[in-house]
């Protein structure tokens, strides 16, 4: 039973869940920081995945971005094919043995509820209890990441043109129908032809006919969706090629009242920027306002520009420093520019990239859950993954220690309740 606040009381036997849960958590940390200290690990050679749908607005603002990232890379890329060495062989049997070990995460048929917990979701997608756990699959398709994590991922990302109708698409139908949460991302950019959509075009209603279908289509679903409207807006080349924040805000309200209007009121809106320290100058002047967002989103990347170079150990970064510069802005300068300081925030993207020791980007993603924990307002996290053919050297299948310290992650109680019940 639900009490008015939408969660259900936990009862005693589900805190003795959680404790040994804890314990199991601690086991599991162990563990871990024991294959990621021992080892040394060269990259695997895998052969190439089938091709998937590639789209320019899911790259990272580090790809386009003339501004310089916060980790800078050193090494120049390299084509040669990397060598496994017999230590990396060994870490990919680890890998084996954790995978088959784990149990399959019991699902509800209801979107987000975890009923081993009993922590529901309220209408904004809140959770009642720990973060949600999400990816944006890219080369790798959704079933082989879930099968290689041991777990299913509880939002799953979609990138659309502000010129398609089919939103949301079959896949994404039929991933909501299983009890996934969708988050939609519409870029001021049509698939379906070339250039972008210029915000102040948007907010004159240029493209309503497309956005009303897609809201008609989000709106069938009956079902609370995760919607953005153009992510990383305060990335140059997008000021450059779409148009000022004030045209970006008013394409932002428009798009909010259009998808309104036409029954989507179960649109859960979500403003997603790019995160970068040298951004936020200029970051509060692309904020719609807080009657038009529900969710706060940013990137967290640990080094970004996608041409395939290795990084500096010196330029490594834990988790919570990665993401802790926007975190900040938003109570401090954020607050005092009239953004809702106590939104739930969402990670939008994640992912680190390779360094000259491989095990500081395994150390990264172990990191996870007790950084999450210490920051209880963020409320989603979100793997992104590259798509076939761009070189930005985030793919979590390429390096097998990573693959276990994701897997570990979430495992935790914290972002998977319903896992290590025993």
């Amino acid at each position: 039973m639900l009490d008015s606040s939408g969660r259900s009381p936990h009862s005693r036997e589900t805190r003795r869940r959680a404790r040994r849960r804890a314990r199991r958590l601690a086991e599991i940390a162990l563990g871990c920081a024991a294959i990621a200290g021992g080892l040394v690990v060269a990259l695997d050679a895998r052969s190439e995945p089938a091709a998937v749908q590639s789209v320019d607005d899911t790259w990272p603002v580090g790809a386009t971005d003339d501004v310089t990232p916060a980790v800078s890379p050193t090494t120049a890329p390299t084509t040669a094919r990397p060598t496994v060495t017999p230590s990396a062989r060994a870490a990919d049997g680890d890998r084996k043995t954790v995978r088959t070990a784990r149990r399959t995460v019991r699902r509800t048929a209801k979107p987000g509820l975890r009923a081993q917990d009993d922590c529901a979701q309220r209408a904004d997608l809140v959770p009642g209890c720990g973060t949600w756990w999400g990816v944006s699959p890219g080369v790798d398709s959704l079933a082989t990441l879930e099968s290689e994590v041991g777990r299913s991922f509880d939002i799953v990302h979609f990138w659309y043109g502000v010129d398609q109708v089919n939103v949301p698409s079959p896949p994404a139908r039929q991933l909501a129908a299983q009890g996934r949460i969708l988050h939609v991302n519409i870029a001021s950019r049509p698939f379906g032809g070339s250039g972008d959509a210029r915000w102040a075009d948007v907010a004159a209603g240029r493209w309503d006919a497309s956005l009303a279908r897609q809201a008609q289509g989000i709106a069938g679903l009956r079902t609370p969706v995760f919607v953005t409207f153009d992510h990383e807006p305060d990335a140059k080349p997008k000021i450059n090629s779409r148009g000022t924040p004030e045209d970006y805000v008013r394409a932002w309200r428009h798009v909010h009242d259009v998808y309104t209007r036409y029954g989507a009121t179960n649109a859960v809106w979500t403003w997603v920027l790019t995160g970068y320290a040298g951004n936020l100058p200029r970051a509060a002047r692309f904020y719609p306002g807080n009657s038009y967002v529900d969710w706060i989103g940013w990137e967290n990347y640990l080094g970004t520009l996608c041409d395939g170079r290795t990084w500096e150990d010196r330029r490594f970064r834990t988790f919570e420093e990665t993401f802790l510069p926007f975190y900040n802005w938003l109570k401090g300068d954020g607050a005092r520019a009239g953004i809702d300081p106590d939104k739930p925030y969402m990670l939008n993207g994640m992912a680190s990239v390779r360094f000259e020791d491989p095990n500081l980007s395994v150390r990264w993603y172990a990191q996870i859950p007790r950084a999450l924990s210490r920051y209880p307002q963020i409320k989603a996290v979100q793997l992104w993954q590259p798509p076939k053919g761009m070189a930005c050297p985030y793919r979590l299948m390429d390096r097998p220690l990573e693959v276990v310290a994701f897997a570990h992650a979430g495992q935790a109680p914290y972002v998977n309740p319903d896992e290590l019940d025993g």
